[in-house]
């Protein structure tokens, strides 16, 4: 991870909102989601993490990633053993390509960086909760989801025949101004005073 020293001011309080929002359960049980997905255990116990660094350390090399995808069946190629920074964040970037090929939203993935530098670490778990959940969705062949798993919904287009479709250019909507022929002819802006205008005796007087 790059050393970029302490942050003060404003950064500081943006570092601090971005921790609050790490949930450490929530990254437990993805943790052991992956796993059971893969088969292939991490070097430590996932529940014995107690921050998002020792989980970003778990993940940063991306092998897990990579493999999880593959399990998926989404072909990811990675480098198995990425000693180097550069390999390391290789695995995570083709980990991105792949997961937005299975179906992940773009505004779900997060960036490299979020996982290999920890920061603004809950995006990278949110993304990997959005990917079991469209991995669910789709039903993948020998991989078992935990009660916390969302499926994604899927669409549901209505077709309506030509002449009901039709009956919508009859409407007017209250938009354009009318309200079943009625103007608004006397009505004042909300909010507005009343306008008391002076009578013609009132005028009388005051000449």
């Amino acid at each position: 991870m790059a050393n970029h020293g302490p942050s003060y001011g404003l950064s500081r309080e943006l570092e601090r909102k971005s921790q609050a929002r790490f949930n450490l359960t929530e990254a437990h049980e993805v943790l052991l989601w992956i796993e059971s997905a893969t088969g292939r255990q991490f070097p430590e116990d996932p529940v014995a993490l107690e921050d998002s660094q020792a989980v970003s350390e778990v993940l940063k090399d991306g092998i897990s990633l990579c493999e999880l995808m593959n399990r998926l069946g989404v072909p990811t190629n990675f480098h198995t053993r990425p000693r180097m920074a550069f390999h390391q964040m290789e695995n995570i970037s083709n980990f991105l390509e792949s997961a937005k090929v299975y179906g992940v939203p773009d505004i779900t993935l997060f960036q490299t960086v979020n996982l290999f530098e920890n920061k603004d670490f809950y995006k990278v778990i949110e993304c990997l909760r959005a990917l079991a959940g469209v991995a669910a969705s789709k039903d993948a062949a020998g991989i078992e989801f935990p009660p916390w798993v969302v499926r994604k919904s899927a669409a549901r287009p209505r077709n309506f025949p030509e002449h009901v479709t039709a009956r919508g250019q009859m409407v007017i909507p209250l938009q354009a101004g009318t309200n079943k022929c009625a103007t608004q002819k006397g009505m004042t802006p909300y909010g507005l005073p009343r306008q008391i205008k002076p009578s013609v005796a009132d005028s009388r007087n005051d000449g």
